[in-house]
Order: structure tokens, then C-alpha cells, then sequence
């Protein structure tokens, strides 16, 4: 299999790209791209050529520009005493940084030794799923041991039981890739894949047997792959990467020689072109 991997410096495809870019992209569509941007964030942290390329027409009326921020943002409506000291948690989480993170640690900490309340861990809980990185990870150390530990355990027993690595119903019985106007739908699968590859990234963190995902995701992949889900029966490309994806992003901090043996059984002349680039990502693991 490796025998036929071609590979192209990564200064060579980047130099095509950008001589491609705009050069055979119409002019509407680009102006398309730039109306996405103002009209949905998802588009402004992800550009995807064969999506524009898909979605035809914009039926609903252009909305004001707002200029969208990065950060994670959660608004809390009231003014009583818990609330306000949630407001000011949530003020601390968004300002945290590496550069700034022993100070705000500290005020932080202050919160949550008065606050020991499933409401204060679902709200750091809510801001680690939002991030890849130890920022928010490592304010778990702050709460009483035994209630945290309480608290993981239930997560991560409700993450195994559900399936949380499995995406929404809408995502399996809409063709993302097709759809003409229904953008928001798109913009929450975006936003729910970086939730689920950070919530991995923090049951790697956390020392879980992570083990677990790696081989239930592999073992419903084939399911979905061989069509013997009851529950799913039209298989959409971009499912199969979300799977591979998944176990792709996990290996990248613990190593599973089974599951990439698993991997490597698999006939790549299947899938693909973007499942295949993925296979191979994998298959560099062993």
C-alpha cells in the first residue's frame, strides 16, 4: 500500500493553490464566499472549495455585518448572588491565557472554593470543550477530589454509554455536502466536530481509556461502511472522515498499534480521496 503513496512537498501544493485560487473561481463566487463569511462564522475559520462550489444559491436575505469573535462566550441572564459570581467566573475563562493564567488561576480558584456546584463545573466543563489545550482542563484541580471525581466518572460513563463521539441524527439524514440553503445546519456540524475532537483531547488529558473510543468508533465505522446500521442507511462520505478523523486526532497522543492494524486492513481503493489521505495519516502511526 505504501508502495503507491505519492508525496508532494507541502511549498509545491501551496504554490498551486494559490495560483488556482482565484484564477478558476467565477467572481460571483468568490463575492458568494465573502457574503458566507459575514452571514455564518463557521465560514470564517473554515473554507471548504467543494462546499461553495455545491451550494448554488442563497435564498434567505442578507443579515447585518457583526463582527464575530473568537473566543467562547456563555451569557448569563440574572443578577443574584450566584449569578453574579458566575458572571465573574465566566469573565476570568474568557481572559484566561497562558501569559495570564497563574493570576487568573488564583482568582479563579477563590470562586470555585465557595462554589464546589454541579452549575460552576458545567460551566468550565461547557469552556473545555471549546479548546484543545490544558487551560481549562487543569482548573479541574480546583474543586473538592471527591466531587470532581464523581462528576468525570459520570461524564465520561454517559460519554461510553451514548455514544458521544457519534454525530447527530441531522447529520446523518441531511447530505451536508448538497444542501442549497440550509447553512446553519452546516455550521453546526462544524461546530459540533470541534467539540467532539476537544472533548477526546480531554479524556486524553484526564487519563481515560481512551481505548474505548478508539475502538468502538473503528467498529461502528465498518457498520456504517458495510450499510448494517438500522438506524443509518444512506452513507455519506464525510461520515466515514469524521470516524477516521476521530481516531486519527486521538492517535495523535496515544498510541493503538491494533486499531491502525485494523486500519491498515482496509482497501483504500474504497474510499474516498479525502478518507483515503486520512488512512494513510493513520497508517504513519505504526
Amino acid at each position: 500500500m505504501h508502495d503507491n503513496i505519492i508525496k508532494i512537498n507541502f511549498s509545491v501544493f501551496q504554490q498551486k493553490y494559490k495560483e488556482k485560487l482565484h484564477k478558476d473561481i467565477p467572481e460571483n463566487i468568490l463575492s458568494k464566499v465573502h457574503n458566507f463569511n459575514k452571514e455564518f462564522s463557521c465560514f470564517n475559520t473554515h473554507y471548504d472549495p467543494k462546499m461553495i462550489w455545491e451550494k448554488k444559491k442563497i435564498t434567505k436575505k442578507e443579515k447585518p455585518f457583526v463582527k464575530q469573535k473568537n473566543r467562547f462566550h456563555i451569557i448569563i441572564p440574572d443578577f443574584t448572588d450566584n449569578s453574579l459570581s458566575k458572571r465573574q467566573l465566566t469573565g476570568l475563562l474568557n481572559k484566561l491565557t497562558d501569559k495570564n493564567k497563574e493570576t487568573i488561576y488564583m482568582k479563579i480558584k477563590e470562586i470555585i472554593d465557595l462554589n464546589h456546584d454541579e452549575e460552576y463545573f458545567t460551566l468550565i466543563w461547557s469552556y473545555m470543550k471549546s479548546c484543545e489545550n490544558d487551560l481549562y482542563i487543569h482548573i479541574l484541580n480546583f474543586f473538592d477530589k471527591t466531587f470532581i471525581d464523581s462528576k468525570l466518572e459520570y461524564e465520561w460513563n454517559k460519554f461510553i454509554d451514548n455514544k458521544g463521539w457519534l454525530p447527530p441524527q441531522y447529520i446523518f439524514e441531511n447530505n451536508l455536502l448538497l444542501l442549497n440553503d440550509e447553512y446553519e445546519l452546516y455550521c453546526n456540524y462544524v461546530k459540533w466536530k470541534k467539540e467532539i475532537n476537544n472533548i477526546n483531547y480531554v479524556w486524553i488529558k484526564l487519563n481515560r481509556d481512551v481505548d474505548i473510543i478508539l475502538n468502538d468508533i473503528y467498529d461502528y465505522m465498518i457498520l456504517y461502511i458495510e450499510n448494517k446500521c438500522t438506524e443509518h442507511h444512506n452513507i455519506h462520505k464525510y461520515i466515514v472522515d469524521i470516524f477516521l478523523e476521530q481516531i486519527y486526532r486521538i492517535l495523535k497522543y496515544v498510541n493503538n498499534d491494533k486499531i491502525v492494524e485494523k486500519i491498515g486492513i482496509l482497501n483504500v481503493n474504497d474510499f474516498e480521496n479525502s478518507s483515503r489521505f486520512l488512512i494513510y495519516n493513520i497508517l504513519e502511526k505504526k
